[in-house]
């Protein structure tokens, strides 16, 4: 074998070597970057005083997407038990921090309120109030919710097209982010902190809490 050939197979296999590496290296770096996308921060995760108290859920979650269905039949009007469902037990109440501090999820609120808003509506619709202040109580929480859903509306500012004059909506596909994402987070956040007491300082988690 000339040297020119032994000199090309070694240039090659080092051409090789650096290549296998450099992908190999590219490969650990998204399945990390992936890891870190689909993970979160400890249920019990020490914040500090220079970021303060968690704004958001402390973790990123996946797209997702949501064909409109209109009309949709999953949820009707008059029962309670499906519309329950839609918020996790604890009204979707969660613990973080080392002292288990307790935290609403605005999305969980504002489902909440589409819920008392449906109740109020079916049972003024039904006569179902049994005396004016239970009405009332229940029109004042209507009220709240209102507030609450504008809100999250305009905050959310959602862009996404909608012909006009169709109120059949079933092919307009919205982008969102991944809600059962969410809701695995919270179910995990209540087993995390099953059984363990509220630090005596710390509000607990009744109705009350929630501004009704």
């Amino acid at each position: 074998m000339s040297f020119r050939n032994t000199w090309f197979i070694a240039l090659l296999s080092i051409l090789t070597l650096i290549s296998t590496t450099f992908n190999a290296a590219v490969w650990l770096e998204v399945v990390d970057s992936s890891h870190r996308f689909l993970t979160f921060q400890k249920h019990d995760f020490q914040y500090d005083a220079v970021s303060g108290t968690p704004r958001e859920v402390p973790g990123s979650f996946r797209g997702a997407s949501m064909v409109v269905q209109s009309p949709d039949d999953t949820y009707p009007l008059t029962n309670d038990e499906i519309w329950a469902s839609i918020v996790p037990p604890q009204r979707g109440f969660i613990r973080l921090g080392p002292q288990g501090t307790p935290f609403a999820i605005s999305l969980y609120h504002q489902l909440h309120c589409i819920n008392g808003i449906r109740f109020a509506y079916v049972a003024a619709r039904d006569s179902l109030f049994k005396r004016p202040a239970d009405r009332e109580a229940a029109f004042q929480h209507v009220n709240h919710c209102f507030d609450v859903l504008r809100h999250s509306l305009l905050c959310k500012a959602d862009t996404t097209l909608s012909p006009v004059g169709s109120y059949n909506q079933t092919n307009i596909t919205r982008r969102c982010r991944d809600w059962a994402q969410v809701r695995e987070f919270v179910d995990k956040n209540h087993e995390f902190w099953r059984g363990i007491p509220y630090a005596s300082t710390e509000t607990n988690t009744s109705a009350s809490t929630y501004h009704e």
